[in-house]
C-alpha cells in the first residue's frame, strides 16, 4: 500500500471524514486519524487495519501491554489509544450518570497504568468526592521522592479547589521493587497527617512496579476478608491506621494498659465520633492525656468534661468511670453529644431507611430554600445546599413521629455529613472564593455509642461549676480570640433551625453565645471557675501559641497564669509534649507544645 500523502486526496481519511463525515469512515480509518502517522515499511492506513483485526470487538478493552505486543507500537501510540478509548468511556458513564467508584487497589491501578514503566519516579494523586468517585488525576511530581520536596500544599490545595472529601496517593518505583522505601513512609505519613488536620482523608497510597504493587491501606488494614476502600470506611485515613501500628509520637507519662485506648472496630458507612474536623480536636492527644490521668489521678467513679468540644475525651473517659457530664454551650454540639451519648430509644432500620430516602433525593428536582439562598455557590454548591436544606425542614416537620434520640441523630448525620463536602478549610470563618462549588454531598448515619449513666448540659461553664460535683473535672478552654459560635455558625443556624438575617461576606448572624475565654477577661473567668468547681483532681488543657504573630491566635491566658490559679486549689503538676500544630502559612509556630496540668485538690467538698 502506498504512503497516506501518495494516495488519492479523496481516499485519504482526513480528507473524506472533513468531505463526508465520520459515517463514511471505517473503524480502521478512524483510528488512522487518531494515530496520525505510520511507521516505517508501513503506513498509518496499515498499522491501523492490523490492530482493528487483531484486537476485534475486544478493542475497548485493550491495555498498554496488549498494544506494545504490536510491532511497530511504541508506548507513545499505545497511549495515544488508551487515552481516546479512556476519554469515551469517561464521557459515555457521565451521560450514563455513572461515575468512575474507585472501590480498591485494582481500581486505583487500571487508572494509572502507564506508571508502572515509567523510568522516572512520579508521584500521582486521585482526588475522591464523597462517593469515592474520581474527581480529578493530576501529576503532582517527577523525580525522587523526598518528603523535603514534597509539600501538602501542593496535593490540599487541589483537594480543596475540587471539593474532594478523599485522595489516593500513586507512587512508581523505576527499579522494579514495589517494596516501601524509607522515604515512602516518611512522605505517607506527612501527607496523611496533613490530610487528618484538613479533614481530608488520605485513604491509600499505592506503590507500583514492574514486580507488582503495594497498597499501604491493605498492609494496615484490620479487615482481611477484603480491601474495599468503601465498605472499610473511607474516614478511616492512612494516618490513622499508622498510629494504630506505631503511635506517631512518644508519651511522657507512664503508658496504660492498651485496652484502654481501645477503638471498637469501625463499622461500615457509619460516622465515628472523632470523623469531624474541628480547631483544638484532642482526638490525636487523646492517648497521652489519659495516660497522664492514669497515673497522676486515683481511680473515681465520675468524670466531667465541661468544654466537651468534639466530645472525643468523654468517649474514652465513659469506658472507665461510671458517670460521665459533658458540657458545651453550642447548640450543634449539645445536637451531637445527645446522639452519640444520649439515651432514649431509637429504631436503626428506621433511621437507615430515612437517609437511603434522602441520598436519593435530586437537587436539580428542588426549589431554593433558606440554606441554599444563603449558602448555595458559598460553603456548598447550590444542588448540595438545596438537598441539605430540604432534609433538615423535613427532619423538623417529621419531628413528631422521631424519638429525641432519632431526631438528634438524624440531625448529628447532617451535621457530620455537610463537613465532607464544606467548601472551607475546617470551619466556616470563610469560605473558598472559586466559580464552580462541586455536587457531593452524600448523607451517612453516626454511629451512637452505648453510655450507661450520662448528663448533657449546653451551659455557660462557669455557671455549671456552682451546680456540679465529679471526682476528675477535664477543663479545655478556649485558647485564643477565635470564637467557636462565629467559626461553626453554618452548623449552629443548621442545629437551631431558626432561619436568622445573615450579614457580611461570610454570612454569620448576630453575635451570641461569645466566650470570656476569648477575651481579655479569660484569666478571671478560669480563676473564678476553679474556685467554684468541686472535685478531687483538676485536669486542665492549653498549648503555647501566646508567640503567635497573629494577635487572634494568642493566648488570652499565659502558661504560668493557669499554673498560679490551680495552685492555689491544690498540688499542681504540668506535662508537656511537642505536637504538630495546624496552621494555614500565616504563622510560624516554633516549638509549639501541648501542656496538660493535673491539680490534686486540697480540700474536695
Amino acid at each position: 500500500m502506498p504512503k497516506i500523502k501518495d494516495m488519492p486526496q479523496i481516499d485519504r481519511p482526513r480528507e473524506r471524514f472533513l468531505k463526508k463525515g465520520s459515517e463514511a469512515l471505517s473503524k480502521s480509518d478512524l483510528l488512522a486519524i487518531l494515530l496520525g502517522s505510520g511507521i516505517k515499511g508501513k503506513n498509518v492506513k496499515q498499522l491501523s487495519e492490523q490492530i482493528i483485526k487483531k484486537f476485534g470487538k475486544n478493542f475497548l478493552n485493550i491495555k498498554v501491554d496488549d498494544l506494545l505486543e504490536v510491532s511497530g507500537i511504541g508506548q507513545a501510540k499505545a497511549l495515544q489509544i488508551i487515552s481516546a478509548i479512556s476519554l469515551v468511556k469517561r464521557f459515555y458513564d457521565e451521560e450514563k450518570g455513572g461515575d468512575t467508584i474507585i472501590k480498591n487497589q485494582q481500581d486505583v491501578l487500571s487508572l494509572t497504568y502507564d506508571l508502572r514503566d515509567k523510568k522516572k519516579e512520579y508521584l500521582v494523586c486521585l482526588y475522591l468526592n464523597a462517593r469515592n468517585a474520581l474527581i480529578k488525576k493530576e501529576i503532582i511530581s517527577v523525580g525522587l521522592l523526598d518528603k523535603s520536596l514534597i509539600h501538602p500544599r501542593e496535593i490540599f490545595h487541589p483537594a480543596v479547589e475540587l471539593n474532594a472529601a478523599s485522595i489516593i496517593l500513586v507512587h512508581n518505583h523505576p527499579s522494579g521493587d514495589s517494596s516501601p522505601s524509607t522515604k515512602d513512609i516518611e512522605v505517607v505519613q506527612k501527607i496523611s497527617q496533613a490530610g487528618e488536620i484538613m479533614g481530608i482523608a488520605v485513604i491509600d497510597f499505592i506503590i507500583t512496579a514492574e514486580n507488582g504493587s503495594c497498597s499501604f491501606f491493605e498492609k494496615l488494614s484490620k479487615n482481611k476478608k477484603s480491601y474495599d476502600y468503601v465498605a472499610d470506611g473511607i474516614q478511616g485515613t492512612l494516618f490513622a491506621l499508622l498510629e494504630l501500628e506505631k503511635p506517631a509520637y512518644e508519651i511522657s507519662a507512664e503508658k496504660v494498659q492498651e485496652n484502654y485506648f481501645y477503638i471498637p472496630q469501625v463499622k461500615k458507612n457509619y460516622l465515628q465520633l472523632q470523623n469531624r474536623r474541628y480547631i483544638g480536636s484532642k482526638h490525636k492527644l487523646i492517648e497521652w492525656i489519659f495516660s497522664v490521668i492514669n497515673k497522676e489521678c486515683e481511680k473515681g467513679n465520675s468524670f466531667a468534661d465541661i468544654f466537651a468540644g468534639t466530645g472525643v475525651v468523654s468517649a474514652v473517659a465513659a469506658r472507665h468511670y461510671d458517670e460521665i457530664i459533658l458540657n458545651d454551650f453550642l447548640h450543634s454540639n449539645y445536637a451531637i453529644y445527645q446522639a452519640f451519648f444520649g439515651n432514649g430509644e431509637w429504631d436503626k432500620n428506621k433511621i437507615e431507611n430515612i437517609i437511603k430516602d434522602y441520598n436519593n433525593i435530586d437537587g436539580s428536582d428542588l426549589e431554593n430554600n433558606y440554606f441554599s439562598t444563603n449558602f448555595g455557590g458559598k460553603y456548598f454548591s447550590h444542588n448540595s445546599a438545596k438537598i441539605i436544606g430540604f432534609i433538615r425542614e423535613t427532619i423538623e416537620e417529621n419531628r413528631k413521629n422521631l424519638s429525641d434520640k432519632e431526631y438528634y441523630i438524624l440531625i448529628a448525620s447532617l451535621l457530620y455529613s455537610i463537613d465532607k463536602v464544606a467548601n472551607t478549610v475546617g470551619h466556616y470563618d470563610a469560605y473558598f472564593k472559586k466559580e464552580h462549588v462541586e455536587d457531593g454531598f452524600f448523607m451517612r448515619p453516626i454511629d451512637p455509642i452505648e453510655v450507661k449513666n450520662v448528663t448533657i448540659f449546653k451551659e455557660d461553664t462557669n455557671l455549671l461549676a456552682k451546680k456540679i460535683k465529679a471526682d476528675i473535672v477535664y477543663i479545655d478552654p478556649p485558647y485564643n480570640s477565635r470564637q467557636y459560635s462565629r467559626f461553626y455558625h453554618v452548623l449552629e443556624t443548621l442545629t437551631k433551625w431558626d432561619k436568622p438575617e445573615l450579614f457580611g461576606t461570610a454570612l454569620k448572624p448576630q453575635e451570641e453565645n461569645m466566650s470570656d475565654y476569648c477575651r481579655v477577661q479569660a484569666k478571671d473567668r478560669l480563676a473564678e471557675l476553679v474556685k467554684d468547681l468541686n472535685a478531687k483532681y483538676l485536669v486542665v488543657s492549653y498549648n503555647n501559641t501566646y508567640d503567635s504573630k497573629s494577635n487572634s491566635s494568642k493566648n488570652k491566658i499565659t502558661l504560668q497564669q493557669i499554673k498560679d490559679i490551680l495552685s492555689a486549689k491544690g498540688k499542681t503538676k504540668v506535662f508537656e509534649k511537642d505536637y504538630r500544630h495546624f496552621n494555614a502559612g500565616n504563622t510560624d509556630f516554633k516549638n509549639h507544645k501541648e501542656y496538660l496540668f493535673v491539680t490534686t485538690v486540697n480540700h474536695a467538698k
